[in-house]
Formats: structure tokens, sequence, C-alpha cells
């Protein structure tokens, strides 16, 4: 009997923490698809660096669902939500190790210069590639702490050689040149409250 009272005791417990790592899946599911939007829109650095890769919050979401799964299901239905859950944990984890490298682009930084007359932005210069092709991500930050911001000025492929990013330079607080390697310059005006840039460029 009391063995009985146990288990019984047990099962709400489970089925409460089900229900919240069912939530806390779902509400992580939803970051992967909302996040990378509200960083963009918004550009706090907070958000852009939580959301910048996809996958990591992926595999969080799908861990989640899993473990409620498994405290909130019975039976056939448990084994084959936890083989979906197993199934696209692997797909992630293969996605990142194997696709990713070969299609995405893993940015390093190489370069990063403050903003003259004291202004509390900096601009930051990036390197990676695409199969064979140099790209150049270049970003202004804007502010600090929770409150800073950071857009994107422009990305560059050197797959042609007017894509070849050689210099950025400031030309004052609120404004970048960017030379290219064909002798291309190009003046970016920044929004002087917030930072933004004007336009953003994608070359070629």
């Amino acid at each position: 009997m009391t063995i009985t009272a146990d288990i019984r005791t047990d099962r709400p417990r489970h089925r409460t923490l089900g229900r919240v790592l069912l939530g806390g899946g779902v509400a992580a599911g939803v970051g992967c698809l909302v996040g990378p939007r509200l960083a963009e829109s918004t550009g706090l650095l907070v958000l852009t660096g939580a959301f910048e890769h996809r996958w990591p919050g992926f595999l969080v979401a799908v861990a989640l669902l899993g473990a409620a799964v498994r405290l909130l299901a019975r039976g056939a239905l448990r084994r084959r939500l936890l083989a979906v859950c197993v199934v696209a944990a692997v797909a992630a984890v293969w996605f990142r190790t194997v696709l990713f490298p070969m299609l995405g682009t893993a940015w390093e930084e190489t370069g990063r210069t403050a903003a003259p007359d004291g202004a509390d932005r900096y601009v930051v210069v990036e390197e990676g590639s695409l199969m064979i092709d140099p790209l150049w991500r270049v970003s202004v930050v804007d502010g600090s702490g929770l409150t800073a911001r950071r857009w994107t000025v422009g990305t560059f492929n050197g797959d042609a050689a007017d894509g070849v990013l050689t210099k950025v330079a400031w030309s004052g607080p609120g404004s970048l040149v960017l030379t290219t390697g064909e002798g291309g310059v190009t003046t970016v005006r920044l929004d002087p409250r917030t930072g933004e840039p004007e336009r953003r460029l994608s070359v070629p």
C-alpha cells in the first residue's frame, strides 16, 4: 500500500514537471523562429549574439520536448514522439558538424576601430569564407551594455575583384568610408542617434 501511494503521489509531480518542460521547449522553439528577426529589427547586441545561430536553441527545444514527452506520454505514442525527438537532434548535430561548414560562414573578427570625437560606437570588420570565396562583413556597434546595438553595414564577396574589401575608415563619428579592390569608394552615413546605417551594402 505504501509503494502504491508513493507512485500515485509522484504522478502529479511528474505531470507538473512535464508541463513545465513542455512550455520551455515550446518557448525555445518559438525563440528559434522569432529571435533572429527580432534581433535584426532591433539591432540589440545581446539578441544578435544569442540568435546569430539557430541550431543551439533548436537542440534545447528538442531536449526539453523529449523530456516532457517522456513524463507526459504513455505507451506507443511516447515511443514515437521520442523517436522523432532523437531524429531531430541527430539531424541538428549533423547539420552543424557536416553541412554548415560547407554552406555556412564562420566569421572571425579581424579589425575594430572606435569612432572619432569620443562617439560611443565602433566599427567591426570580420572575415570568413564560402567554399573558396573570401568574405567580409562590416558592422557598427553603437552604445554599451544591454542597450548596445549592432547594425550590419555591408557584406563583401571576394569572388570578383570589386568585392574585395581593402579598407574601412571613419570620415567622422556619423559616416564610414569603405574601399574595395577596384578602387571603388562608398560612403555610408549612420543615424546620429542609433548608429543604424542609412543603407546596407552587398557587394557584389
